[in-house]
């Protein structure tokens, strides 16, 4: 049973008015405990998130009361303020959201390093809490297939594989007439996430109950937000890791995602409300969505036909377009470039922001995909495996045709009054290996390497 810390921070503690006031030693472990889970839930989320150390994270105070008590949880946050551990984002709004603490440059500074819990006190408030979230998500079939299929994973790419590709070239800048590198926190941070979703799941190989997934530094019980998405831990597994997973005793992992999916969708709503509400389905701009949505190829059309989004690399041009879609309702040229080439989508698009705010299209995205992808996660039989991701599914080769059938069928059954029986479906989903195959792994090239390098302990 562990948790995060900052690096010297139980020496910190000792110093604090907090921990000089106690006088027993299980009081003061519990303290320390206490105090390590708070610093363990914002870097958690920190990793979760993919956020660096020193951002914001948002911290339920009711998550707060339940692990450190109506009480206490507000001291230890003072504890932690006044020994410059954190600091609170002083932006906070009651109505719509929980407020938010980050970790401070010196604690950063310092170092995130794996601690222990001390106290019987507080190891029977973790193994309590656990034993009711457990019981919670068995509850639920869905949540519980997630839990259950999650523990089915198994890593098998060595370390190697994620540090090659992750470390990027040293950034190097003048300051005081000394070059400084500025790329080492981030570094620091992409690696420490890597490195903690890499060595949580290495210890879950042998291990085949879904309870032991709560020891794992990474994991986070699944939940359903109220668009109907599914988050947990898997959904916000870094690529290389996902890359380095097969599931258990040997299977490699494939996925059945949907092409451009979040345009997709907004296309999928757009002309569905132009049905309905009886405007022209004839003119130019409804075929060509049309056209483009069967065909798989929005993001193409839009870079081919965009001097803007031209020269953009494929990751850039995903984020501008869905930062057009889902971002608020200003005059950018990503925004303004998307209206020119789909004038009455993005008319349609920019009054549901005026009228209802900008959060409602992305309301409109997540929760058309739940219906989507939630509903054929939810087909799919309990004995086979497979994952959720938002717009993909993550499963076996024997059961990509399956999946990716059941997707269909479930975009006719939601949008019957445009998607015509006749139309095929096949490129709006496309499946691809998630694994790494087998010729590919980094023990594999090195034994061919040296099969093909030495002959008798010779160079060829």
């Amino acid at each position: 049973m562990k948790h995060y810390t900052i690096n010297g921070f139980a020496d910190l503690l000792v110093g604090s008015t907090q921990f000089k006031r106690l006088v027993t030693r299980q009081k003061k472990l519990l303290l320390l405990d206490r105090c390590n889970w708070y610093i363990s839930s914002i870097v958690k989320q920190n990793i979760q998130e993919d956020n660096p150390y020193g951002s914001y994270v948002n911290l339920n105070s009711q998550r707060l009361k339940k692990y450190l008590g109506d009480r206490n949880y507000k001291e230890i946050q003072l504890c932690l303020i006044g020994l410059g551990i954190i600091i609170e984002n002083p932006k906070y709004s009651t109505a719509k959201f929980s407020k938010s603490f980050s970790l401070t440059p010196k604690s950063v500074k310092l170092g995130v390093i794996e601690a222990p819990v001390y106290s019987n006190k507080f190891k029977k408030k973790i193994k309590s809490n656990i034993k009711l979230s457990y019981e919670d998500i068995n509850a639920n079939p869905i949540l519980k297939k997630i839990n259950d299929n999650t523990v089915k994973l198994l890593v098998v790419e060595e370390q190697a594989y994620y540090v090659s590709n992750i470390l990027p070239d040293t950034v190097y800048v003048e300051i005081d007439n000394q070059l400084a590198d500025i790329s080492a926190p981030m570094n620091q941070f992409k690696m420490d996430r890597y490195n903690a979703y890499y060595n949580s799941f290495y210890a879950l190989n042998k291990i085949s109950n879904p309870k032991a997934l709560f020891d794992s530094p990474v994991f986070y019980p699944p939940s359903i937000v109220a668009s109907g998405r599914i988050y947990h831990t898997i959904a916000s597994m870094p690529k290389y890791i996902r890359e380095s997973m097969r599931v258990k005793p040997n299977e490699l992992i494939w996925e059945v995602d949907m092409c451009s999916a979040q345009p997709s969708i907004i296309f999928l709503e757009w002309l569905s409300f132009t049905k309905k509400s009886h405007q022209p389905t004839t003119n130019d701009e409804y075929t060509l969505c049309l056209k483009l949505l069967l065909e798989g190829r929005i993001y193409r059309y839009i870079q081919e036909n965009s001097t803007y989004f031209k020269e953009m690399k494929y990751n850039d041009l995903k984020k501008n377009i869905l930062s057009a879609l889902n971002a608020e309702n200003k005059p950018t040229e990503s925004n303004k470039e998307l209206a020119r080439l789909f004038p009455n989508v993005m008319g349609w698009v920019n009054s549901i922001k005026k009228e209802s705010g900008y959060k409602r299209m992305s309301f409109i995205g997540q929760s058309t995909e739940a219906k989507i992808f939630v509903e054929v996660y939810r087909q799919l039989p309990y004995d086979k495996f497979a994952l959720l991701i938002h717009d993909c599914i993550l499963i076996t080769q024997k059961d990509v045709e399956l999946t990716k059938k059941l997707l269909e069928t479930r975009v006719r059954e939601l949008y019957a009054d445009i998607i015509l029986p006749e139309y095929n479906l096949d490129k709006l989903f496309k499946t691809s290996l998630v694994s790494i195959p087998d010729d590919k792994l980094l023990s594999t090239q090195r034994e061919e390497y040296f099969q093909t390098t030495f002959i008798n302990g010779e160079t060829i």
